[in-house]
């Protein structure tokens, strides 16, 4: 087996799968500006043989729709590549010049992502009409170039599972495998933090795959294919036969379209993505485990009790419980754990950034429901703008302030019906309200999402809590006495621009100790509060806010809950930031996370039984 080295190319990309967890990228105006150079690329492709890598893979977005794709397939062929992959909807190939010349040029090896055995199930994921048609027209024209060329090609075809095609992998068999694929990769719905909105409606349990997976082995036996899973573990399908069965192989490596000088640079960490059952203490399986969004729902509830009990074991008086990392729970499960919560703690108050396995509509009424129980105080909403991504300081996250104006406007409905609502507030890191007061492309927004608040609470002034966050660890924490006659003056700023839009301001504050921060930054973090509290009244969260193990910083791949004001205590120090990112003196770091995959998780290891 060769040494693979896959080079990410950027984002753009023709077709808008529902799944898919760059959408929120694709929103940007002129994204294609966000792409690697020709430069970029032919550089890592140096970079990939200096480092004995001899195969050669180009992903994306689609990176067939980069108009110097053709000239990089030469490119990697004439530096010595044999063995030259791309991963692609296939649409591209439809064109038989396009395909004729990328098979002259070296492409040899193909991973098409096609999802749907006809093209009303294919095309309505992809959102791209004739997208299936395409695709099989672009694979015909590949096989029949490499035929007059005499080129031997490994053909694969990466079908992302969820609850419409879930028993259509068979018909993927049947559909591809006449036309030379023989190894069809499968693998669930992932949930990141850009997409775990959609878990409730694209989430497929392990039992359902293997059932997919089994009706498919006629039709794998009669061509001799083999499937190969992802995200799977091993052990839940080799007993169908291991003659259909092409076990996960980590061989590979990922140069990020973030990363500057080298393939997996920014993997200080571990994400945890996976947990372990009994039995995986004796497997003898290459494999990471199963996905935390397969981890039992009883065992989420459980973890977030266990913490709370811990964090709090007496309730406080009119000071309610924050609950946040809530994301991956289905409503029910939520519903249950918080009636548990408000047994031993009272009434709780959930953050949520309206991004979660719960739709808006369910969110909206559970509260409701929850609050009539006695069981939900409150109900935080955290706001993040759209902003750059973690690490990768090229590219934007869309935010979720549409997300939360819709469960808003959502509460407002259930009031207007009669419904009574918990407390409902606003949560913002002081930088990001900054950046909505001075932001040209985010201007505007905040009228907006205040005037949806005012709809939900129309009794009075509805709040807003702003917080700064963490200092930077590994940089010279800001001289906070100096700086103070401009801090309070953009904080008056602040403050002036909330109460425009008839919301009260207050302060969130957090101890050095409940941040997790050095006291090198913990003393100036106390400063900076103390001087802003001379403007703003302030709410202590100390003895409210708790993490637990869905919410903990490993989790930040799929968790909300807000990094820059708990620090993970495996985050690397602070890359330096782009030339423009810090504004005014009140802009703050926020904690470095990343987006690597991580191996089993260490603290469920054991814990579930299967």
């Amino acid at each position: 087996m060769g040494k693979l080295l896959s080079i990410e190319t950027g984002f753009t990309c023709n077709s808008r799968c529902q799944y898919c967890t760059q959408l929120d990228y694709r929103v940007i105006p002129q994204a294609d500006q966000l792409d690697l150079t020709t430069e970029q690329i032919r550089a890592r492709i140096l970079w990939a043989k200096d480092n004995g890598h001899d195969e050669l893979g180009f992903s994306g977005g689609e990176p067939t729709i980069r108009p110097d794709f053709l000239d990089l397939v030469a490119f990697a062929r004439d530096t010595g590549f044999e063995r030259i992959a791309v991963t692609t909807n296939g649409r591209m190939f439809a064109y038989p010049k396009f395909a004729d010349t990328a098979i002259a040029n070296g492409l040899t090896r193909f991973t098409f992502s096609l999802h749907g055995a006809t093209p009303e199930l294919h095309d309505k994921i992809a959102v791209a009409p004739g997208a299936l048609t395409q695709a099989l027209a672009g694979l015909d024209n590949i096989t029949a170039a490499a035929k007059r060329r005499g080129v031997k090609l490994h053909l694969m075809n990466n079908q992302i599972l969820i609850p419409e095609n879930i028993r259509q992998i068979k018909d993927m068999v049947a559909l591809l495998a006449p036309r030379g694929v023989r190894l069809f990769m499968i693998q669930p719905f992932i949930a990141q933090r850009s997409n775990v909105a959609d878990l409730g409606r694209w989430f497929v349990p392990y039992a359902d795959v293997v059932a997919g997976v089994q009706d498919a082995l006629p039709v794998l036996a009669q061509f001799g294919a083999r499937i190969k899973p992802y995200n799977v573990p091993n052990c839940l399908l080799t007993p169908l036969g291991r003659e259909f069965i092409e076990p996960q192989f980590y061989g590979i490596s990922v140069f990020r379209e973030f990363e500057q000088e080298s393939a997996g640079e920014f993997r200080p960490f571990k994400a945890r993505q996976w947990f372990r059952i009994d039995a995986c203490q004796t497997c003898q399986e290459v494999c990471p485990g199963f996905r935390i969004e397969q981890l039992p729902q009883d065992k989420m509830a459980e973890a977030i009790v266990t913490a709370a009990q811990a964090f709090r074991p007496q309730p406080l008086a009119d000071t309610p419980l924050v609950v946040g990392g809530t994301e991956l729970l289905a409503p029910a499960t939520l519903a249950g754990a918080l009636a548990t919560l408000a047994q031993a703690h009272g009434p709780v108050a959930v953050l949520t950034a309206a991004s979660e396995r719960s739709t808006r509509p369910e969110l909206a009424q559970l509260a409701v429901d929850a609050h009539g129980q006695g069981h939900l105080a409150e109900l935080v909403l955290l706001a993040q703008p759209m902003d750059q991504r973690f690490l990768a300081q090229r590219v934007l996250e869309k935010g979720n302030l549409d997300a939360l104006r819709e469960l808003l406007l959502r509460l407002a409905e259930l009031r207007q019906r009669g419904l009574a609502l918990p407390k409902v507030r606003l949560m913002l890191a002081i930088p990001d309200f900054l950046r909505l007061q001075t932001d040209d492309v985010l201007r505007g927004q905040w009228p907006q999402l205040a005037a949806a608040l005012r709809r939900a609470m129309p009794d009075g002034a509805p709040e807003l809590l702003l917080a700064m966050p963490n200092f930077a660890r590994g940089q010279e924490p800001p001289g906070v006495e100096r700086q103070r006659a401009e801090n309070l003056a953009m904080l008056q700023q602040l403050i002036a621009a909330a109460q425009a839009e008839g919301v009260r301001p207050l302060l969130l504050t957090l101890s050095a100790a409940r941040r997790q921060i050095d006291a090198k930054r913990g003393g100036p973090m106390a400063q900076l509060e103390a001087q802003l509290a001379t403007l703003l009244p302030s709410e202590p969260w100390d003895d409210r806010l708790f993490r637990h193990a869905l919410a903990d910083g490993p989790m930040e791949f799929v968790t909300w809950m807000p990094a820059w004001l708990v620090e993970r205590q495996d985050a690397p120090a602070r890359h330096a930031e782009p030339e423009g990112a810090h504004g005014a003196s009140l802009t703050a770091a926020k904690a470095v996370t990343v987006d690597a995959p991580g191996r089993a998780g260490d603290r469920w290891a054991g814990r579930v039984r299967g």
